[in-house]
């Protein structure tokens, strides 16, 4: 496998002329679903293309088809001008498209300059593996990238960054002319997401096509050339990110203006402690953390990666021991520390993971929603299935979700839709305070405004919000005070107008 590809002022031509991949009228359908519809694309060697829309909007099928995983029912794709017919990975792959998908597609347990050259080694005299050049050329690749990374490491004990570069020299290694990006940020800290744009950019100067799909409308900003919207698999537009502001832009990618992305209609929270933690610490992360959240409030907890917000929202609920330190939840004490307790005592936890610590799948939407306040509708020790029916559509009614009928499978729902039913959950069981763990994660933007303001109205109606988040504009925009860790300690909590983005990451980083 050769690695000579472009080297920056070594003749990277690009021909602005010819598009590096064109895709023109493509449809795709499930029974059922329209996925695509009439969808045109095109991308231009050394631009940066975000690709945006809601969930359900097309994005994931349109990249599967780029990357093989899913074969088109009608239209053109041509690569450099050349029709081309995709109908694997491999082909995707020979023609110069490598897709870096959200869930990495690497071996663990190999070295990063294996997982590199995973489709063809170099091989030496006698037909043996070249090792040597192996590491040699992906000591090269990074070079050419400007990442350092060990060629010989595991690449199953990088972290997700290392990782993603591991999957971008791939690219290089393979010759590719188009890389796509799907949510590369979702699990990087704001100095990673620095370091992997500054390749991105990289990436462009090699004359190389990148797509960046992301829901972050301020990373979008930040590092594209244009922006296509894709909405319910129809192309909506395509125009310089110049054109763009943020209303026009997600007026575009939900078909209506959001006036004010994080509404407050509440007051100012009351005096009363619903929750109070003090001195808490775990045998692993948290060291003597203390705070109090009051009722009608959002208490924003913010921190970089591995600061140990998740850990503490783990363990104020009762669902990670602690090692010593009291929880306090209106007046009554978290014991035994266990989540029976916590939930008894009225505290519940949105987790950040709602997939596999939060939903069922493949139950549907009313079973998911009434898990934790079965008893209530329990008669003889049978469950009232009308009643519970009618406490479900309530809230169903109540918070908008979107679902053809309670028996769907929740798994069928949209990301904001997912998350509206595991709030219906708690609230049916009757909270007085609520934790919510990345609340927003993977939801699109007309879903986040209708998470921001469900936040807001629970506040209102009188619950503690404690809200643990990365997205700083959503700290900002929601939280009445906010808390600031850092390696498992609580560095500040400040007020709501003391709280500027500087002060935010200079606590965030001790």
């Amino acid at each position: 496998m050769s690695v000579d590809f472009l080297h920056p002022g070594e003749g990277a031509a690009i021909d602005r002329d010819v598009p590096a991949l064109e895709l023109r009228g493509i449809d795709k359908r499930f029974p059922g679903v329209v996925a695509l519809d009439n969808v045109d694309f095109t991308l231009e060697g050394g631009k940066i293309h975000a690709l945006m829309g809601e969930n359900g909007a097309g994005k994931s099928t349109l990249i599967k088809i780029m990357a093989g995983v899913y074969g088109k029912d009608a239209g053109t794709i041509r690569m450099r001008g050349r029709e081309v017919d995709i109908k694997s990975p491999r082909d995707s792959l020979k023609e110069g498209i490598k897709v870096v998908f959200q869930e990495i597609a690497l071996i663990s347990e190999f070295t990063v300059a294996e997982n590199i050259f995973l489709e063809g080694y170099p091989t030496g005299k006698g037909g043996s593996i070249d090792w040597k050049k192996i590491r040699a050329d992906s000591a090269a690749l990074f070079n050419r990238i400007g990442f350092n990374v060990d060629p010989a490491a595991r690449t199953g004990s990088l972290p997700v960054s290392q990782q993603q570069m591991v999957e971008i020299a791939r690219a290089l290694a393979h010759e590719a002319r188009v890389v796509v990006m799907d949510e590369p940020t979702s699990s990087l800290t704001p100095n990673e997401v620095s370091l992997l744009f500054t390749v991105i950019r990289r990436l462009a100067a090699l004359g190389i096509a990148v797509v960046y799909v992301s829901h972050k409308l301020d990373e979008v900003f930040e590092i594209a050339d244009t922006v296509t919207v894709l909405r319910d698999g129809r192309h909506i537009s395509t125009r310089p990110i110049g054109e763009h502001t943020n209303d026009t832009l997600i007026q575009d990618m939900i078909g209506r203006r959001i006036d004010n992305l994080f509404p407050r209609k509440r007051g100012a929270p009351g005096s009363k402690v619903a929750l109070f933690v003090e001195k808490l610490s775990t045998a692993k992360k948290l060291n003597d953390v203390s705070f109090e959240a009051r009722a009608g409030e959002v208490l924003g907890f913010f921190g970089l990666m591995g600061a140990g917000r998740t850990e503490l929202a783990k363990a104020i609920v009762g669902y990670d021991p602690i090692a010593s330190g009291t929880i306090t939840v209106d007046g009554s004490r978290l014991v035994p520390h266990d989540t029976r307790t916590g939930v008894g005592l009225g505290i519940g936890l949105l987790t950040e993971d709602r997939k596999s610590e939060g939903l069922m799948g493949e139950l549907p939407v009313y079973q998911n929603a009434s898990l934790a306040s079965l008893g209530a509708f329990a008669r003889m020790g049978f469950v009232d299935k009308a009643r519970e029916h009618r406490a479900v559509q309530d809230y169903v009614d109540r918070f908008r979700i979107k679902t053809p009928s309670l028996f769907q499978q929740v798994k069928n729902l949209s990301g904001g839709n997912q998350q509206k039913v595991l709030i219906a959950r708690w609230l049916m069981r009757g909270l007085k305070v609520i934790v919510v763990d990345e609340p927003t994660r993977g939801i699109d933007v007309g879903a986040k405004s209708e998470i921001f303001a469900l936040i807001d109205r629970l506040a209102g109606e009188g619950l503690a919000v404690v809200m643990m988040t990365s997205e700083m504009p959503e700290l900002l925009g929601l939280a009445d005070r906010i808390a600031v860790m850092c390696e498992g300690r609580l560095t500040a909590i400040m007020s709501r107008d003391e709280a500027t983005q500087e002060n935010i990451l200079n606590a965030a980083i001790g």
